[in-house]
């Protein structure tokens, strides 16, 4: 049987998770600024069926998360998400508290 441990460190998403959290403690600035960079993307990138992308007015952006989202293999709704005070109107975190692991509060519905 595995240890807790192992399995953080057998699965990436675990990994990846407790990696963001080491650098937001280590410069908390730093990472949160990181999260907020965003990128304008085209209509295609937006429509990618694991990265997600926001729209802001008619403008589709791309960050970090919505990238490593995407590239972990996530659903569309990503697998790592981060906690903080979001401004609403441009979507930027005032100061990322914690990254989390999304896959822990979903639960499945059957049709």
């Amino acid at each position: 049987m595995m240890t807790l441990k192992e399995v953080a460190v057998s699965d990436s998403v675990s990994r990846a998770v407790e990696l963001l959290n080491d650098l937001l403690e280590r410069d908390p600035k730093a990472i949160t600024e990181l999260i907020n960079m965003r990128a304008d993307c085209k209509e295609t990138l937006a429509a990618h069926p694991t990265v997600q992308v926001q729209k802001f007015g008619d403008v589709h952006r791309i960050g970090v998360l919505g990238l490593l989202n995407g590239a972990l293999g996530g659903g569309p709704s990503g697998d790592i998400g981060a906690k903080g005070t979001v401004d609403p109107q441009t979507g930027k975190i005032a100061q990322v508290r914690k990254f989390v692991d999304l896959r822990k509060d979903r639960t499945d519905v059957l049709a």
